[in-house]
């Protein structure tokens, strides 16, 4: 569970210029409000992730943009429990140390937020985005992504309190941008394997 800023980061490592629905899509899921809620909705409860979220990317439409931004959400997620959320955990075992780390990656997203040029025509491109337009989030409503997506614009704008230590600008720039590339390459046998069944029906 990264910051929104490096969900953001690694859109666009996809993207030069993103679909507004897109972005929305890559930030959603994390408007469901419970930690275990969230686990139902990443899957991490689930003894096969993996296959949960290949299932996932069969039944995401070519051109389907939100879904196409929840997917890589839950990827990006699934990758980064265990390089990022786990190491973490690994090194600190003091009383509080989650809030340590939801600090750690706050720090991390508002250096992305106030380094990056194309960070605020994202959030502006995602404000401006009609409600009705946006696709189905398991676990939270259309309303509640929207209200997620201007408190998290108002907090960044008021909170230039970045670099992570831990979760340096390198580590983040190496992390998304090898997660692009492996998004890439993983997305291309989900579709190329369903075009194969299809074609074998």
């Amino acid at each position: 569970m990264p910051s929104m800023m490096i969900h953001l980061l690694a859109a666009h490592k996809l993207q030069a210029e993103p679909d507004a629905l897109f972005c929305i899509g890559t930030v959603a899921p994390d408007a469901v409000k419970t930690r275990e809620d969230k686990d139902k909705t990443h899957f991490r409860i689930l003894p096969d992730r993996e296959e949960a979220l290949a299932n996932l990317a069969r039944n995401t439409s070519e051109g389907d943009w939100f879904g196409e931004g929840v997917l890589l959400h839950l990827y990006l997620d699934w990758l980064w429990d265990e390089q990022g959320y786990h190491v973490f955990a690994k090194h600190h075992r003091e009383d509080g140390w989650f809030l340590t780390y939801r600090n750690e990656i706050a720090k991390a997203g508002s250096y992305i937020f106030h380094h990056y040029s194309w960070s605020k025509k994202a959030f502006l491109k995602m404000l401006s985005c009609p409600v009705e337009q946006y696709g189905q989030t398991p676990g939270a409503s259309k309303t509640e992504v929207s209200d997620m997506i201007k408190r998290n614009y108002l907090w960044h704008n008021g909170n230039d309190i970045g670099p992570s230590e831990f979760f340096s600008p390198a580590f983040v720039e190496d992390f998304t941008s090898k997660a692009a590339d492996q998004y890439k390459v993983w997305r291309k046998k989900i579709k190329d394997n369903k075009l194969y069944k299809n074609m074998g029906a």
